[in-house]
């Protein structure tokens, strides 16, 4: 057989592999179009050039390596395995090809058959899928729940580094094992009936649906997880993701939440209980007292004389605030434990009926009330909404030397300054009276906090603010006054039930 033959050679040129046939001293004899087409060379500038010259430099001893262990082919030998080399192109760049080598006998001479292929593309592929692959496990390590994938029979395919940390598990240890592993009893044997019950029915009962149960770490401690799992297809293979959470913090923080709803339980009884004494037993010698200092007073007035007299009303008026105060003690300790009464309000008529019980004909001819634009309606408890609007304004006419009380309702947009945020439904209650000392603006909320002086027949319990405050933030509200001293008070509040 000739090398030169024509037909040899076209039948090298019809092939997509480049056919290199090269002499024992690997002096290329025969370059066939497909390697051509890969190298950029003709067959001419190649015939008689070593075929080392193709390669880059690094790979030219392996390639002699691997020649050194190909013998001539017979009928009982195995393939001869590729090898992966840069070759060199003709415009100087480097590429990687694939290169398998099969000794020959022809017409009495040794010779070689190269058989290359570019695998640029596949390189490029395989790159893009390491990347990908590297991608979606950064991805997996850089989010905070384990993730844990498996296959249909409960085998464990991947195991991110949270996993890691919340089961104390090398990824290396648990790939390849049963994910049953992480769990005790009932939850081992209760996998495999899902996995069964899936496998017969194709009832997916857990997939797609969060549920909690309990884990086991590599030291055997067993903590409480919340598990969602769900299906995927991977290259035509069912797999399933699980999402693994540690919820011990979280357990334990209900667990102390409930401890302090079982205490707040038993002090509110315990305030109960308070209450029911005071309203019966302390209230009970106070009525005794002022009763007796009236008999007191009836029998042996006379004999007393005014000052006397004075002294026994004075005990006799002192009992009644006293039980005024009790009153209102116990109030405030139910006003905030109270189930609220809750509906739709129109505010407008609120405020009449309010306007009505509140002043006195003689009172309301020296009070300008005004409303500048009608109020909305909200969600609300009427009763305790109306004892609001009814301490503001008892307290808009009660602090006010002006001759003309004038006393302003509405609803504004306003910059809250407790959480600085923007309402914009702000209620206010304005009037001209004598105004607040901007120190005392919280101390105006405190109970039994009085910042004046008032005579006997005026004085208050220094409670109705408080009040104000409570019934706000049973609103989920916020309240705060705006004041300067003999120049009125703005009290703003939000009411916030329905939102």
């Amino acid at each position: 057989m000739e090398i030169g033959d024509l037909q040899l050679q076209t039948v090298m040129d019809s092939v997509k592999d480049g056919f290199i046939i090269t002499n024992q001293c690997g002096e290329i004899i025969s370059f066939n179009l497909s390697a051509t087409k890969i190298f950029g060379y003709s067959q001419q500038q190649v015939t008689g050039q070593n075929i080392a010259s193709l390669m880059s430099s690094e790979y030219r001893p392996l390639y002699f390596k691997y020649l050194q262990g190909i013998h001539i082919q017979d009928d009982k030998q195995q393939p001869t395995p590729s090898l992966e080399v840069l070759a060199k192109h003709q415009a100087g760049c480097v590429f990687p090809v694939e290169l398998s080598v099969s000794a020959l006998e022809v017409t009495g001479k040794k010779v070689f058959l190269a058989t290359v292929r570019d695998i640029s593309e596949r390189k490029e592929a395989d790159q893009s899928i390491k990347s990908y692959i590297e991608h979606i496990e950064t991805i997996m390590d850089t989010v905070l729940d384990g993730l844990i994938t498996i296959d249909m029979k409960g085998c464990i395919h991947s195991f991110n580094a949270a996993a890691e940390a919340i089961f104390g598990y090398r990824a290396c240890d648990v790939i390849g094992r049963n994910v049953k592993m992480l769990m005790p009893e009932p939850y081992q044997s209760e996998h495999d009936m899902y996995l069964d019950n899936y496998h017969k029915t194709g009832d997916k009962k857990i997939i797609g649906i969060g549920r909690e149960i309990t884990g086991r770490r590599h030291s055997g401690h067993l903590f409480p997880m919340e598990l969602g799992v769900n299906e995927m297809v991977v290259q035509g293979k069912t797999m399933f993701v699980g999402t693994v959470r540690d919820i011990s913090e979280r357990k334990a923080a209900e667990a102390a939440i409930d401890s302090y709803i079982r205490k707040l339980q038993i002090s509110n009884s315990e305030l109960d209980q308070f209450a029911y004494i005071a309203s019966h037993d302390l209230k009970e010698p106070l009525r005794g007292l002022a009763n007796n200092a009236l008999f007191l007073e009836e029998d042996h007035g006379t004999a007393m004389g005014d000052e006397g007299v004075r002294r026994i009303k004075r005990i006799r008026f002192l009992c009644t605030r006293m039980e005024k105060l009790v009153d209102s003690l116990l109030y405030y300790s139910r006003l905030g434990r109270q189930d609220l009464a809750v509906e739709k309000v129109d505010l407008n008529a609120l405020i009449d009926n309010v306007i009505e019980l509140t002043l006195p004909e003689e009172t309301a001819q020296s009070v300008h009330l005004s409303i500048p634009k009608a109020l909305p309606s909200i969600t609300c408890d009427k009763p305790k909404v109306s004892e609001l609007f009814r301490n503001l304004i008892s307290n808009a006419v009660k602090y006010n030397r002006s001759a003309t009380k004038e006393i302003e309702i509405g609803v504004k947009s306003s910059i809250e300054p407790i959480n600085n945020t923007l309402e914009t439904q702000v209620f206010y209650v304005k009037d001209n009276g004598q105004g607040i000392d901007s120190r005392f603006f919280e101390d105006i909320f405190r109970i039994f906090k009085r910042l004046n002086e008032e005579d006997d027949s005026v004085r208050g319990t220094g409670v109705g603010l408080t009040f104000v405050k409570k019934i706000v933030e049973r609103h989920n509200g916020q309240i705060w006054v705006e004041s300067e001293l003999d120049r009125g008070s703005c009290f703003n509040f939000t009411l916030k039930l329905g939102d």
